[in-house]
C-alpha cells in the first residue's frame, strides 16, 4: 500500500473559454479587478436565455478540468465549479427569498470590495431541493475516482449578498444553514461521499463564527452519515487581483482562536491555508481529532513554489500532526489563476508530495 499523502483540491478551476458564462475570477483575470455586480447582472441574463445546447459544453469542461486534476496526482479532485458564476450565489439562486434584479450596494470583506449584490428580500426558503445532487452525479460520471462537491457556508453567503429582510444574523444563519442541510442530505441519497462547506468567513468575523456559525456548521451537515468525509474549508480571502501585495487579508491568528471548536465540530477534516500565511505549525496540535487539509500552494501569486520548499514545509508539518491526518492541497480554489499556473503549481504539488 501507498504510503503517500492524500491530495485534493478546494473547489474553484479557471473556467475554459467556451463556457457560456464568466466568474469572479474570469473579470479579475481580465479587467485587473472582481467584478461581483457585472457577473452577477450577466450571469442573471444569462440563465434567462439559456440554451439546451449549452449543457455539453459544462461537461466538456468538468471533464476538462478533472482529469486534468488526476493526471496532475490529484486523490481527490472536484469539478472545478465550472457551472457557477460564483460558489455563493449560484446556491441562492435556488433559495426563495433572494432578489438578483435589483442589488443593493454593500462594503464587505473588511472594506475588500465595494459591490452591488443580491438582497434578502424575504423569509428564506428552499423547495426546490438536489440542485447539488444533479450538478454531482453530472460531474462523477466524467471521473475515474469520487469527486468532492463544494457548498458555501451561511456566514460567506451572508457576507456577500445584503440583508434587507432579518437583521438578525444567527436567525439568517439557521435558515440558511437549513438550505444547505436540505442540498447535502440530497448528495448523500446520490452517493458523493466528499461534501465540503466553505467558510472563510469564520476566518475574518471570529466571534460570529464563536458565537453561531460553529452551530450553522452543525446544522449544515445534520443527519449525515458517518461514511461520508464531512470537511469545512476556512481560507483568509482572495485578493482583488493576482499578485496583489497589498490585500488585506484575514489574520491568520483566527485559526489558532478558532481551532478548539472546531476540533469539537461534527466533521471529519479543516482546510486551512498555509503557503499564503506561513502559520505557526503548533497550530496543527490544536486538531487532535480532526484530519487537516494543509495549504502547500498560494492561489494569488503567480510565482511557482519550488519542490523543495513544498517538501520542506510537509515536513515541518509532519513534525505536529500525524500523517494519516494530512491531506495536502492548494491554500484556496484555484480560479484567480490562468489555466497554465494552475496546473503547473498543481504539478509541482503533487510531484513534491510524492517524494515527502
Amino acid at each position: 500500500m501507498s504510503n503517500s499523502l492524500l491530495t485534493t483540491v478546494i473547489g474553484s478551476f479557471p473556467k475554459p473559454n467556451y463556457l457560456p458564462i464568466e466568474d469572479w475570477f474570469d473579470a479579475a483575470r481580465n479587467e485587473g479587478a472582481m467584478n461581483a455586480e457585472r457577473v452577477t447582472e450577466n450571469f442573471t441574463k444569462y440563465k434567462e436565455n439559456k440554451k439546451e445546447s449549452d449543457e455539453h459544453l459544462f461537461i466538456k469542461a468538468a471533464k476538462e478540468v478533472i482529469d486534468l486534476q488526476i493526471d496532475c496526482g490529484i486523490n481527490i479532485p472536484t469539478d472545478g465549479e465550472v457551472r457557477r458564476e460564483n460558489y455563493v450565489h449560484y446556491h441562492c439562486r435556488y433559495l426563495d427569498g433572494f432578489d438578483f434584479k435589483e442589488l443593493e450596494r454593500r462594503i464587505f470583506r473588511d472594506g475588500a470590495y465595494d459591490s452591488h449584490l443580491p438582497a434578502i428580500r424575504k423569509k428564506i426558503e428552499h423547495h426546490n431541493v438536489g440542485y447539488a445532487a444533479k450538478d454531482y452525479l453530472s460531474s462523477q460520471k466524467l471521473s475515474s475516482v469520487p469527486i468532492k462537491f463544494t457548498l458555501p457556508g451561511p456566514l460567506t453567503i451572508m457576507d456577500t449578498t445584503a440583508d434587507c429582510y432579518y437583521e438578525d444574523r444567527p436567525k439568517l444563519n439557521k435558515d440558511l444553514a437549513d438550505t444547505i442541510n436540505k442540498e447535502i442530505l440530497k448528495l448523500v441519497d446520490v452517493g458523493c461521499r466528499y461534501i465540503q462547506v466553505d467558510e472563510p468567513l469564520f476566518a475574518r468575523q471570529v466571534d460570529d463564527a464563536s458565537s453561531f456559525g460553529m452551530e450553522g456548521i452543525e446544522r449544515c451537515f445534520h443527519q449525515v452519515p458517518k461514511e461520508v468525509t464531512k470537511v469545512i474549508h476556512m481560507c483568509c480571502g482572495y485578493p482583488d487581483h493576482l499578485d496583489d501585495e497589498d490585500y488585506k487579508k484575514a489574520d491568520p491568528n483566527s485559526y489558532h482562536q478558532l481551532a478548539s471548536e472546531v476540533d469539537e465540530l461534527n466533521i471529519d477534516q479543516v482546510s486551512i491555508e498555509d503557503a499564503h500565511c506561513h502559520n505557526n505549525l503548533e497550530l496543527l496540535e490544536k486538531f487532535e481529532k480532526k484530519s487537516v487539509i494543509f495549504g502547500a500552494i498560494a492561489i494569488a501569486s503567480s510565482r511557482i513554489e519550488t519542490e523543495d520548499e513544498i517538501i520542506n514545509r510537509i515536513n515541518t508539518a509532519l513534525n505536529h500532526i500525524d500523517r494519516d491526518r494530512l491531506v495536502i492541497a492548494p491554500d484556496c480554489g484555484l480560479g484567480l489563476l490562468t489555466p497554465e499556473l494552475a496546473e503547473a503549481k498543481l504539478r509541482i504539488m503533487c510531484s513534491a508530495v510524492k517524494k515527502v
